[in-house]
């Protein structure tokens, strides 16, 4: 997969770079609003505090969320359009490649297989590209930025969230080793799919003169049944991923906070106020770091 990058063109290395920077913008913005959530919090509960001093966090707090809207939006925009120009840039090398092959090197590959390497595959890595400069680069930064923004904050919360992590960790690899194997294991049936198909359109008159109809449908149905329930497969076990990890997500907030009651009920009254504002950035942290 990465030797296949060296393809990319500078205009599309510039393009990516330039989505790296707005994607780390995107995070610098997305962790500095729960800031100015503890500083409302403060203001609040501080007797005294001018109206407007909550007006100008609450404003600066908006337009971190509308800087890190615009900022997606960008990196959207840019992840699209180096995805979009690189597959079409593969397809035209790959057609190019098989044109070349001669006929021994043709009779090594099945046609169905170079029509799916050709469509499917490279769809496959449109989306990747496209997923992994708006997802896949953004998570670790997200995720370490947010662990040093927390760290010392508190001992019980920070435990409570590395537990966290470590179960939404552990679900995760389960659920892989019962997926990848399907994964792998659908492109062979995508292959022979494309196979029955061919064979059927290609040979339709053939298959008409010996009243063989009934025969081509069965090979279809059977195709068509071992990849849907491959698909169907895939598709519900990384449907689970969602709800564990809103559960995961809830249950960490839920446990923040019940430890926070406990420790604000034991702080002095002086830091009360503090602890209270220290709990609600953290918890804030804990969900992007999730």
């Amino acid at each position: 997969m990465i030797r296949i990058f060296k393809y990319l063109k500078p205009r599309e290395w510039l393009m990516a770079f330039i989505s790296l920077f707005f994607v780390v913008a995107q995070v610098w913005l997305d962790l500095k609003s729960p800031d100015y959530m503890s500083k409302i919090t403060m203001l609040v509960q501080t007797p005294g505090s001018a109206m407007s001093d909550i007006w100008i966090a609450g404003g600066k707090m908006l337009l971190c969320t509308l800087g890190s809207l615009i900022s997606a939006i960008i990196v959207g925009f840019f992840a699209a359009r180096i995805a979009a120009t690189f597959s079409k840039q593969l397809r035209s090398l790959l057609f190019n490649k098989v044109e070349a092959f001669s006929m021994e090197e043709i009779n090594r590959f099945s046609t169905d297989s170079l029509i799916t390497r050709s469509t499917n595959d490279i769809t496959q890595v449109q989306m990747l590209i496209t997923m992994g400069l708006q997802l896949i680069i953004k998570a670790p930064i997200t995720a370490v930025w947010a662990i040093t923004k927390i760290a010392g904050k508190g001992f019980e919360w920070t435990l409570t969230t590395g537990a966290a992590v470590v179960i939404l960790i552990v679900m995760i690899g389960f659920l892989m080793i019962f997926v990848i194997p399907k994964f792998k294991k659908m492109q062979t049936l995508t292959d022979n799919m494309n196979r029955v198909t061919r064979e059927n359109l290609t040979g339709l008159r053939v298959v008409r003169a010996y009243n063989a109809e009934d025969y081509q449908e069965k090979r279809f149905e059977q195709a068509n049944d071992e990849l849907t329930a491959t698909q169907l497969f895939t598709s519900r076990a990384m449907a689970i991923m969602m709800p564990v990890m809103s559960m995961i997500m809830s249950g960490l907030s839920l446990s923040i906070y019940w430890i926070g009651a406990y420790l604000i009920n034991a702080a002095e009254m002086t830091d009360k106020l503090t602890m209270f504002s220290n709990m609600v950035v953290f918890s804030s942290y804990a969900m992007q770091v999730i």
